[in-house]
């Protein structure tokens, strides 16, 4: 949906900006594959190998390189984010 894409664009830019680290969550998989390759955001799902996402998460835990991540429902319970805030 072009209008929710543009949406999140919109909500992911005035987050940034304000410098606030942002999780994009879905249980979808294939849709926050979509979005993470439209916005140009690291993806952390299933088949992520553990290596790339502990250097994702620590990216995202240590820097303002990376401000947001999408993730899918691995972040449900096996992941501690305090850093994010929105």
């Amino acid at each position: 949906n072009p209008s929710k894409l543009r949406t999140v664009q919109y909500l992911i830019d005035f987050h940034e900006q304000r410098g606030d680290k942002i999780i994009l969550f879905s249980d979808l998989v294939y849709s926050l594959k979509l979005y993470a390759d439209m916005l140009k955001k690291p993806l952390i799902y299933g088949e992520t190998p553990e290596k790339e996402r502990q250097a994702i998460l620590g990216i995202f835990r240590s820097t303002a390189t990376v401000s947001t991540i999408c993730i899918s429902k691995v972040g449900d319970t096996s992941i501690d984010l305090p850093e994010a805030n929105v």
